[in-house]
């Protein structure tokens, strides 16, 4: 038979009051609901066209270009700001590709000639003689090594001015020759040297 405990025994024990005290400290106040720091929605509704999909989409992205600094860039303003180097693409932008640049616009290549040889070849290759369309093979693997050659010379310039260099002879090679196969006077960014220039 199990012993009976007394009243006394059963009484809790008294809390200490520092215990207490630490108990009800806290921020004091309860946590507010969402809906109550939040605010009011509108109600948002799903478009039901296409064309109020289109109208809500160009009114957001009203709403963000308005909340940029600064006044909207117009599409001529961008092409003034790529053709004088002030603003760069991603491709152009590091001290390799703007020595490439420097590069190709102070000295003359085949690759200069490239373009309007290829439309010359390709005209006359549409007669039919085998012989032409084996030139015209010709010069393209003749591009291709004058491409490697550059890269290979720019790579070399960069390493020693810079310490590295962007991209291995390939890669920077075909960067100068996209540019050399074009007219200086579409080239951009537009030529900060003259042709003869030293680099």
């Amino acid at each position: 038979m199990l012993p009976r405990k007394n009243a006394a025994d059963e009484a809790p024990e008294p809390a200490d009051e520092a215990g207490d005290e630490q108990l009800v400290r806290g921020k004091g106040r309860p946590t507010p609901k969402r809906r109550d720091t939040v605010g009011v929605r509108g109600p948002v509704s799903a478009p039901k066209t296409r064309k109020e999909a289109y109208a809500r989409q160009k009114q957001l992205a009203k709403q963000s270009r308005t909340a940029r600094s600064g006044p909207p860039q117009t599409a001529a303003e961008r092409r003034a700001a790529l053709r004088s180097g002030q603003v760069l693409s991603r491709r152009d932008q590091g001290d390799t590709r703007a020595l490439a640049r420097d590069y190709v616009d102070s000295r003359r290549f085949l690759l200069s000639n490239y373009l309007l040889l290829v439309i010359v070849l390709m005209l006359l290759a549409m007669i039919g003689f085998w012989i032409l369309q084996l030139i015209a093979f010709a010069v393209f693997l003749g591009c291709l090594v004058e491409w490697y050659a550059i890269g290979g010379k720019i790579r070399k310039m960069a390493i020693e001015r810079y310490g590295r260099a962007d991209g291995g002879a390939l890669t920077i090679g075909f960067y100068a020759g996209s540019r050399a196969y074009l007219p200086r006077r579409w080239r951009i960014p537009v030529p900060r040297v003259d042709k003869g220039d030293t680099i």
